[in-house]
């Protein structure tokens, strides 16, 4: 999306709504209050039935200049119900998201809430590592 000194790009919040919830609620009413309602994006599970949620994802995102990743304790070991951590799952919101940011070239700030870690590269799929990760930082 282009931008210029005079219109903000676009923000799109991924979270966990299981760990981050809270902190993505206040995140979207602070940037709202900033920037407008126009230019934060935060949930898309107003997703009609029978529609391409990836599509709907990447097309989110896409139209964003940054993805912010808000990162709690449990971030990586979030589990699905078999017991599988939920990030390794291919069909994940908040792995979609990233995959998506990273592929449209789209700036991925994760944000550390609740005193937590940034996630290691090695901890992370490979799919959502930041390119060129060599320094076990993971999202960078």
């Amino acid at each position: 999306m282009a931008n210029d000194a005079q219109t903000p790009g676009r923000v799109f919040i991924s979270y966990r709504r299981t760990d981050t919830a809270a902190y993505a609620g206040r995140l979207y009413d602070h940037l709202v209050d900033s920037f407008g309602e126009q230019h934060v994006l935060m949930d898309v599970d107003s997703i009609e039935p029978g529609t391409e949620f990836r599509l709907v994802i990447e097309q989110a995102v896409a139209s964003c200049e940054i993805l912010l990743v808000l990162i709690g304790r449990q971030f990586l070991d979030a589990t699905e119900a078999e017991g599988r951590r939920r990030i390794d799952d291919p069909d994940d919101y908040v792995r979609l998201e990233i995959e998506a940011a990273l592929r449209n070239k789209v700036f991925v700030t994760p944000v550390l809430t609740e005193g937590s870690l940034m996630p290691r590269a090695q901890d992370l799929p490979v799919e959502i590592q930041a390119p060129g990760a060599t320094s076990g930082n993971g999202i960078e």
